[in-house]
């Protein structure tokens, strides 16, 4: 059991910092708090409360409140002796948080808000890395593959990783987005390896990377597209003509089955890579429940 003196000096690990650590910043004040959207939950308002002076929160959306430590379980879910933990090994981020907001008027993210990204630069965050490795992801593999962008999105700013496509954009992830977020162009990855007659297809990023740990390959070995969405399918549908084969890694779902069948139907010989991961929704799923979730 760790002395109190200690205890009280995890305690003191500043709420604000964590979250920024974790790409979770504020967009308002209330008085002396800062506000949050929630963390834990997706929401148009923002309920989520921080007293800075006193160092502790509520999150209104469920009533939890309490310290850091309280914190760090409740938004990893995790026990009192694994927050004391990474309370522990947590280093704290020099950028102090950015308010976005106009007056005292927040903005949701809703459908009209526009991605816009401010910077890109090599992956190095520990947040952002402690994710990738949460999906069983190794860190040199994400450090070739992905960027670390900060980005804009309405009135709300933050950091994430980021996947380019072959017009510039950014496929946008990180731990606490309820739903996959991109900026404009909408497009797909593309890693041509010469003279390869077989083209690998996946539906997303982390089932490309999944795919390289599960074989312990830093490269694909054939012409790889990573589609970042079915929908843009039918900018590789042309190009197939130029393989013999298809090796298809899509989700098991509707939409993953109806675009392995309109890749049948161009008549190319087709490799199906759900084998790899049948009792799973995809490549990612399979890989974490392979390794146990990755601790």
């Amino acid at each position: 059991m760790l002395p109190q003196e200690q205890i009280k000096s995890i305690k003191r690990v500043s709420i604000v910092s964590y979250l920024l650590s974790l790409g979770v910043e504020p967009v308002k004040y209330s008085g002396v708090q800062l506000v949050y959207f929630s963390p834990k939950h997706t929401e148009n308002t923002p309920s989520f409360f921080v007293h800075p002076d006193k160092n502790v929160f509520h999150d209104y959306t469920t009533d939890e409140r309490g310290d850091i430590l309280r914190l760090v379980c409740y938004l990893t879910g995790c026990t009192f002796p694994k927050a004391v933990e990474i309370l522990q090994k947590f280093e704290p981020i020099s950028q102090p948080p950015t308010l976005s907001f106009s007056g005292q008027k927040a903005e949701p993210t809703g459908k009209g808000s526009k991605l816009i990204i401010t910077d890109v630069r090599p992956l190095e965050n520990r947040a952002l890395l402690n994710y990738v490795e949460d999906r069983c992801i190794p860190p040199l593999l994400a450090k070739k593959y992905l960027r670390e962008v900060d980005y804009k999105l309405g009135r709300r700013r933050t950091f994430a990783l980021g996947f380019e496509n072959d017009k510039g954009g950014f496929e946008v992830r990180n731990k606490y987005m309820k739903h996959p977020i991109a900026t404009s162009p909408k497009w797909i990855t593309t890693f041509p390896v010469a003279n390869s007659n077989t083209i690998n297809l996946f539906e997303g990023f982390f089932d490309f990377l999944s795919c390289c740990a599960c074989f312990e390959l830093t490269e694909p070995r054939n012409t790889t597209v990573i589609l970042n969405s079915t929908v843009n399918l039918r900018h590789v549908l042309d190009s197939l003509k130029n393989y013999k084969q298809a090796n298809v890694y899509f989700d098991n779902d509707d939409a993953g089955r109806r675009a392995k069948q309109i890749v049948a139907d161009t008549g190319i010989k087709i490799f199906d890579g759900s084998k790899y991961y049948p009792n799973h929704k995809d490549f990612n799923d399979m890989l974490m429940a392979q390794i146990g979730a990755c601790g």
